[in-house]
């Protein structure tokens, strides 16, 4: 009777031994998500862009930017600050629109939108006009940002890990995609395929 429960304790010794060998050789909890066999990298590691004049002043604490673009109206940028998104949108003067500034908070477990890869998302939208609007989704690996500006103008120049899709039938209105490239495949394969 004690040679077996000897080695039934042996046996949960290993058993044990090899489950922790494979925690801390591979897939360590809480390292980065994998999703479809690919490994994503957080939005708050991702390399920020330098932009002239940075964000405006009621943007408060910390933030990294991690893409801006510039249109012939004026420009979009995408940052984040803590545990948040945000976009801020400057058409130039003479535009005949207002800025937009959206935030939208990374969602915590149980909440959010799952609708696109590498979710759950949580959502924001604004106008800045009649023919203006800006909405954001937010999660930890990704933002998708639909901005429309009224005119038929694509982005002049693009800076940062961004993808920008114009969707067919809505010339006015860009998608754009902010992650690392592996995020930005999945979230453009899911919108063009639908």
């Amino acid at each position: 009777m004690a040679r077996g429960l000897r080695t039934a304790a042996l046996g949960s010794a290993v058993v044990a031994l090899s489950l922790a060998g494979c925690v801390s050789g591979g897939a360590v909890p809480g390292d980065e998500p994998v999703v479809g066999g690919a490994r994503l990298t957080p939005l708050d590691r991702l390399e920020a862009v330098h932009v002239a004049g940075g964000l405006p002043a009621d943007v408060e604490g910390p933030s990294s930017v991690l893409a801006e673009l510039r249109y012939g109206h004026g420009r979009l940028m995408a940052y984040v600050r803590g545990d948040s998104c945000g976009i801020v949108a400057t058409p130039e003067a003479d535009a005949g629109a207002v800025p937009v500034h959206l935030v939208a908070r990374r969602p915590g477990g149980g909440e959010g939108s799952g609708s696109l890869p590498a979710g759950p998302y949580t959502t924001a939208s604004a106008a800045g006009g009649p023919r203006t609007w800006a909405s954001l989704l937010c999660g930890e690996n990704a933002m998708v940002i639909e901005y429309a500006f009224g005119g038929e103008d694509a982005p002049q120049q693009v800076r940062g890990p961004v993808t920008v899709i114009r969707p067919g039938g809505r010339a006015e209105t860009s998608r754009i995609i902010v992650g690392d490239p592996e995020v930005r495949r999945l979230i453009e394969e899911r919108i063009v395929t639908g």
